[in-house]
């Protein structure tokens, strides 16, 4: 079965958007996933970190909505604001040429806001942290009864906060019991069908191959930034390390032009990828990177998807990413064809505990650096 998926089978919308951020072939959890997903069934799929298991719960669930039919069709859960806000991009970059509503309901944010948005918009696609849907759902402002689809990501970090799982059950239950559940996970707990019977009895388990970080041609590196510093020090590090290709991340889209017009500014030949620019600003800051014009790309995840550049030196990750996906996916974007590569984390003290996050989930060793006298140094 999966030896033959394609995307052929999704939505013209969704392969149209896929196209366009360069993925054309299915990674093994998606071929596994989507496809039994389609058909209807409820999964448990484990899949190592860097496989794509974003896309591979969105696709199916994006498909199933009726663009025309208004009320809330499909729910994503994520356990933290961070992932959830990710998990958002991705979906409106695949949306963004369709009438399809997004909302997005983060625990950290303004519930009065996001009650008032609700009252002018109901969205069919609702993501969001449990804590905060299951609020908005007891408040009578999010309606469950026509949710086709709920997706649950990371579902074991969800199963180890006893008040993120407890919300994700009450809203299980409430979505009722026709409904598909498709959770992803890293690792699958033990007894998790079991678990989970009560909202979801038919579950099928997956597994799928694959994933983790290159550590043999990569060297992963951090440094200790204050938040305020960060664009000061990347561009001291591109300085000391001549930097003539190289990536640099943010998390949030809104920084993706401020930071690189800071650059720019310093003489760094800059330019930034991101997916609120054009298809044709986008092919434009590939093309001259492509060139060696353009020295440095500041992105966002989304933003670099579809990014296939050779001989990329460095990859700085300005604010450090949300999950070990998405470090893979950017560590990814260097060291390939078994040529040398760095990553260079920022940490603030506010994401010390990542650090220990990404040992564990990535198995990667990450060394302290510091830039002193225009070198980067070993601690």
């Amino acid at each position: 079965m999966s030896e033959t998926f394609s995307f052929n089978v999704l939505p013209s919308f969704l392969k149209e958007a896929l196209t366009e951020q360069g993925v054309s072939e299915p990674t093994d959890i998606q071929a596994k996933m989507i496809p039994e997903a389609l058909q209807g069934q409820s999964l448990i799929a484990r899949s190592q970190t860097g496989t794509g298991k974003t896309l591979a719960f969105l696709l199916p669930a994006l498909a199933k909505i009726e663009k025309d039919k208004k009320g809330l069709q499909v729910v994503v859960l994520a356990p933290t604001q961070e992932l959830a806000m990710q998990v958002v991009e991705v979906a409106k970059s695949l949306t963004k040429n369709e009438p399809i509503e997004v909302g997005s309901y983060i625990g950290g944010a303004n519930i009065k806001r996001q009650v008032e948005k609700l009252k002018k918009q109901k969205p069919q696609l609702a993501i969001g942290t449990p804590g905060r849907l299951l609020e908005l759902i007891e408040m009578k402002k999010l309606k469950l009864h026509e949710v086709q689809v709920v997706a649950v990501d990371e579902a074991d970090r969800m199963m180890a906060e006893h008040s993120s799982w407890e919300a994700t059950m009450q809203i299980a239950k409430r979505a009722g019991r026709d409904t598909q559940f498709l959770f992803v996970s890293a690792t699958i707990p033990k007894d998790f069908a079991q678990q989970v019977a009560d909202a979801a009895p038919f579950v099928v388990e997956l597994q799928a191959e694959g994933g983790l970080v290159n550590t043999e041609s990569v060297d992963h590196l951090f440094i200790r930034v204050d938040e305020r510093d960060k664009i000061d020090v990347a561009r001291r590090l591109i300085h000391a390390e001549n930097i003539e290709k190289g990536i640099v991340f943010v998390n949030q889209l809104d920084k993706v032009s401020e930071t690189a017009e800071k650059f720019s500014y310093k003489g760094i030949k800059t330019l930034a990828l991101s997916s609120e620019q054009s298809k044709h600003e986008r092919e434009h800051a590939l093309k001259s990177f492509h060139k060696g014009e353009t020295h440095i790309l500041v992105a966002t995840d989304v933003a670099a998807r579809g990014l296939d550049v050779d001989d990329v030196t460095h990859i700085i990750q300005l604010d450090p990413p949300a999950s070990p996906d998405s470090y893979l996916h950017r560590a990814g974007r260097t060291g390939r064809m078994g040529k040398s590569g760095s990553v260079i984390t920022f940490i603030d003290r506010k994401d010390e505990y990542k650090l220990d996050k990404y040992r564990r989930d990535l198995k990667v060793k990450l060394e302290e650096r510091i830039l002193a006298r225009g070198k980067l140094n070993s601690k």
